[in-house]
């Protein structure tokens, strides 16, 4: 026998248990998966038949630990070759519960070790790590000193079915799909030969996975590949028995299921991608597809008196979506009324356009799409639970507005009511156009508020642990209302809302999306394409302004380097301060090119001005070994007077060649950058990182001035530690 673990998304767990139960598997379920004991048929069984799990793993190896060090010790004497060949290529994923200590990256880095070392001892072989494609995947989830070893039998994410080659815009994952359908109990009524609808059908996600469900069709019978079949543990005959059975369940299905499935959607496009992907599923049969708006469709005559509608109607995140939706959410209410003995299920991340249907839902149930808390609407559509909507505004609109100004929310409408006449009397003074307006003044409406001409950006900070989840859910619900009455000036489609997290050492940001609208700003005479909707930072630090200016007034006549540049808004004080020649360095081919635009944006071209697409670390020791290696009289041409470096707190991207630990690596950093600068130069380092500590070392091998506090905008002066800034020079200088 042995233990097996079945993550799954948020809330799912509970139909995990069911599916394994109706296989035999008896299971208990934790706050991340379900647990299972069993042999390798239970656990070809589950890869086949569940249609909520995300993975699949097997426990190889528990224990406790005292550091990483010890569970490399631990882990060296491993049998790894019971599982892989010194020729395997694998890779390793870390998690962790509490245990802060841990980074993930070097635990990581510990495992693969412990891994070469075995084979390096007992065969002489190595195998190596491949990220993309390995031919194994191992988990090592460590909490607090205890610690857990699994391989991941499934490959990728068990809700790739194998079926599906595209996808629409905004898809609902298979698994979340699944649950739905299970939780409108889909299958039950589908014995009874039940109709079922998709009125918003999208590239078919649910109405696929609604057509498997009904013809008994294992969900991994389509994916072209598995994490065990490289695995030596792998048994093909007891896999190959289980495929088997699995596929006389789907041939006994095919015939078994007489309903009619119906998906309806505007997009021909949509329309042709859902029935290719139902053929491979080979569930096309049972379908039938309208081109329509779903307000058009009209029940057909032959239709089951009872079935089963559910649907993933568009729901907005911004407050301008929010309002254009509302008739959505109406004309789909309006639309419902005529399928009387249907059940229907709808789900969506506001309450609130729910209520615009005009039905009263029999039941909720909360889910997570993604990251994204959605409410599950379940209906019986029966003239009992029709809604006069008029009355029923009229009465919610006053609610509404009683509940947004309770606890707390006067407090919070005062305090930004406040802010905005201070702050912007202090912006129109000093001509800043963009600036922070609201710093978590009142700590439990915990945001950030930044205005950029006539545009806010709301940043919410994700609540600790230690808060109610629903409690942090309930503020930021009063601040989305709050802040629109306040600034009832600027158009609701112009405040954007986005969760950032307090940056920790082993964190960092991506950009959400590729695209998205600029609009141009200006500061202190410079103007700058900013992006407040596609990336989670919008391409000008704010709490940077008195930095910026700094570099302005110090850069005439010198040669200036910009590392981790971003999108180049130092570089453009430099060049406006007069700066000979400019360097800008970044990683991101994304922000030197947005980089490249603010400099067009400010009439600023020609040779003086170069754009480097590089990683930042690999180019700096390059640079700093180079300029050592010239002759005496060349390495005062080569350096630069005035270096401006802000890096990551933290970053592990792919085209990297190595993990960025700024408290780690920083000396390693400032070292190598004052190899660049020139004997009377001057080095501006920044930092984002809160508990940031200068190391001893460097202050006896530099001249450094902390210069945090003074460079520290009035409008960012609440929160003094968001960032620390400091000035080095060579001493003697």
């Amino acid at each position: 026998m042995s233990s097996f673990f079945i993550t799954c998304a948020q809330g799912l767990a509970p139909y995990v248990i069911d599916e394994l139960a109706a296989l035999g598997i008896e299971s208990t379920s934790d706050a991340t998966g379900v647990r299972f004991e069993g042999g390798l048929k239970e656990a070809y069984q589950a890869l086949l038949w569940t249609r909520c799990g995300s993975r699949v793993l097997l426990q190889l190896k528990a224990g406790s630990m005292k550091d990483l060090d010890d569970l490399h010790r631990q882990l060296s004497g491993f049998p790894w070759s019971t599982h892989m060949s010194d020729q395997s290529t694998f890779v390793i994923q870390v998690t962790t519960k509490r245990a802060q200590h841990i980074h993930t990256q070097y635990a990581a880095q510990r495992v693969k070790d412990a891994i070469v070392d075995y084979f390096d001892m007992t065969t002489g072989g190595r195998p190596s790590v491949e990220k993309t494609d390995p031919d194994l995947r191992f988990y090592v989830h460590i909490q607090d000193t205890a610690y857990t070893l699994y391989l991941d039998l499934s490959g990728e994410p068990l809700h790739k079915r194998g079926f599906r080659t595209e996808q629409g815009v905004a898809p609902i994952k298979e698994n979340l799909a699944a649950a739905l359908l299970y939780r409108s109990k889909w299958p039950e009524k589908a014995k009874e030969h039940q109709d079922f609808i998709d009125p918003l059908c999208g590239a078919g996600t649910i109405l696929i996975e609604a057509a498997l469900m009904a013809r008994d069709i294992a969900p991994g019978l389509f994916r072209r590949s598995f994490g065990f079949e490289n695995w030596r543990g792998h048994n093909e005959h007891t896999w190959g028995e289980c495929v088997k059975i699995a596929k006389h369940r789907a041939e006994v299905g095919a015939n078994t299921y007489q309903g009619k499935l119906y998906g309806v959607e505007r997009n021909a496009r949509m329309i042709g991608i859902t029935k290719a992907n139902a053929d491979r599923a080979g569930v096309l049969k049972n379908m039938s597809f309208a081109h329509q708006m779903f307000e058009h469709f009209k029940k057909p005559a032959d239709m089951s008196d009872k079935g089963l509608i559910v649907t993933n109607p568009p729901y907005g995140e911004r407050l301008g979506e929010k309002e254009e939706l509302k008739p959505t959410y109406v004309a789909l209410g309006d639309w419902l009324r005529a399928y009387e003995g249907y059940e229907a299920g709808i789900i969506t991340s506001d309450v609130e356009l729910g209520k615009q249907m005009g039905l009263r839902a029999r039941k909720v149930n909360k889910f997570y799409n993604g990251a994204l808390e959605c409410v599950y609407l379940q209906f019986a559509i029966e003239p009992q639970y029709f809604v006069d909507r008029k009355a029923a505004e009229a009465r919610q609109e006053k609610r509404d507005h009683e509940e947004i100004m309770s606890e707390g929310g006067i407090d919070f409408f005062n305090r930004l009511t406040k802010n905005r006449k201070k702050w912007e009397k202090w912006a129109k003074q000093n001509h800043v156009m963009c600036y922070r307006t609201y710093d978590s003044d009142l700590p439990e409406f915990n945001v950030a508020i930044d205005r950029y001409d006539q545009s806010l950006v709301i940043y919410e900070y994700k609540a600790p642990k230690s808060i109610d989840p629903e409690k942090a859910a309930k503020r930021l619900e009063k601040i989305k209302a709050i802040v629109p009455i306040v600034f009832s000036d600027l158009k609701p489609e112009n405040i954007h809302f986005k969760l950032r997290e307090r940056k920790k050492g082993t964190e960092q940001y991506e950009k959400e999306n590729a695209q998205g609208d600029f609009f141009a700003v200006e500061e202190n005479g410079s103007k700058f394409w900013v992006n407040l909707v596609n990336y989670l930072d919008t391409g000008l630090f704010l709490d940077h302004r008195n930095v910026r200016k700094m570099i302005q007034e110090k850069a005439k006549n010198t040669n200036f380097l910009n590392l981790f540049a971003y999108t180049g808004s130092a570089s453009i004080f430099a060049a406006a301060g007069g700066a000979k020649a400019v360097t800008t360095v970044d990683m991101s081919k994304t922000y030197l090119k947005w980089a490249e635009n603010n400099f067009a944006l400010n009439g600023f071209n020609g040779k003086a001005y170069q754009f480097i697409q590089k990683d930042v670390l690999e180019w700096l020791t390059q640079t700093a070994a180079h300029i050592e290696a010239l002759p005496l009289m060349k390495k005062r041409d080569a350096r630069y007077d005035l270096i401006f470096m802000d890096p990551p707190s933290f970053s592990n991207s792919k085209r990297m060649s190595d993990v960025l630990d700024i408290q780690r690596d920083h000396i390693r950093l400032i070292n190598d950058a004052m190899t660049l600068l020139t004997k009377e130069g001057l080095l501006i380092f920044s930092t984002n990182l809160r508990n940031f500590k200068m190391e001893p070392e460097l202050f006896e091998a530099y001249d450094i001035q902390d210069v945090s506090r003074e460079t520290l905008p009035m409008d960012f002066a609440r929160d003094p530690k968001i960032r620390q800034c400091y000035l080095i020079r060579h001493k003697n200088a």
